[in-house]
């Protein structure tokens, strides 16, 4: 299994640009990955799934881990383009009520760099 990220610094938000699968193979080192993100300052973190083909019960994990980390550090997080696929995943299991998911990227900078979030 395989997974690609590339980090982009906008101008009010993070970007962390995925491709590939998010399984119980790649899960850890991407929930380090986001951890570390979310550690280093807390403007918005926004996660770009479009290249994401694949996501299991250990994606979930990590995006339900990573969302408790974001609010603990009073940082923004969202995740972005979510395939049908994958959006089904977190609708099925109720996630998608618990962290925020976006179509698109400017849809998301919008909202979370334009509200008083915590």
């Amino acid at each position: 299994m395989h997974l690609e990220s590339n980090l982009v610094d906008c101008f009010d938000c993070r970007i962390l640009i995925l491709a590939g699968e998010i399984d119980v193979h790649t899960g850890p080192k991407l929930r380090t990955q986001v951890f570390e993100l979310l550690d280093e300052n807390t403007s918005p973190l926004l996660i770009d799934m479009t290249g994401v083909a694949f996501c299991d019960s250990a994606g979930l994990a990590v995006a339900a881990a990573a969302q408790r980390h974001a609010r603990l550090r009073g940082c923004p997080l969202a995740l972005v383009g979510l395939s049908a696929r994958v959006n089904r995943v977190f609708e099925v299991t109720g996630l998608d009520r618990f962290v925020a998911t976006y179509p698109t990227l400017a849809d998301a900078a919008r909202d979370l760099t334009d509200s008083d979030q915590p």
